[in-house]
């Protein structure tokens, strides 16, 4: 069975500076720290994303099952873009776009991942509304959780 294609693209209008924003969705080591409800652990590169670099994540939505695989940087524009391929669990690529809007920066997720993970992979046909619900559900909590951690910090308000 070829694995099932999927096209996510998600956005999120966080009220805090794009240079702000930028940094925080950088550094993916930080992910457990603010969405740990989907981030599980991060390994790997630590530093900025740079062409070359690789980051390792394990993640979960709603559904009880976790989803590893890995981060490699193929582009990166501060503060306005960053772009990997992804290997493991899913295949294909991600795409983060950045562009200051009027109250915070426009984020943009173009995710299209391949499933290799068994279970996920062969129940697809069958169960994909329930996988993008599984999906929506993590870039909700993300929205929330990255408004959340900046506002925490005074010094990445708009105000």
């Amino acid at each position: 069975m070829a694995a099932p294609e999927y096209r996510f693209l998600d956005e999120w209008l966080v009220p805090h500076p794009i240079e702000a924003v930028y940094d925080l969705m950088a550094d993916v080591h930080g992910y457990p720290a603010w969405w740990g409800d989907v981030w599980v652990s991060t390994t790997g590169h630590a530093g900025p994303p740079s062409p070359g670099s690789r980051t390792q994540v394990v993640a979960h939505g709603y559904l009880p099952y976790r989803l590893r695989y890995e981060f490699e940087c193929v582009a990166v524009d501060p503060p306005r873009r960053i772009e990997s391929i992804l290997h493991g669990d899913f295949e294909g690529s991600a795409s983060l776009t950045f562009e200051a809007a009027d109250g915070g920066t426009r984020v943009v997720l173009d995710f299209r991942p391949r499933v290799n993970k068994a279970g996920v992979r062969e129940l697809t046909p069958l169960l994909r509304p329930i996988f993008r619900s599984n999906h929506a559900w993590a870039m909700r909590r993300g929205e929330q959780r990255i408004a959340e951690r900046l506002q925490a910090d005074p010094a990445t308000s708009t105000g």
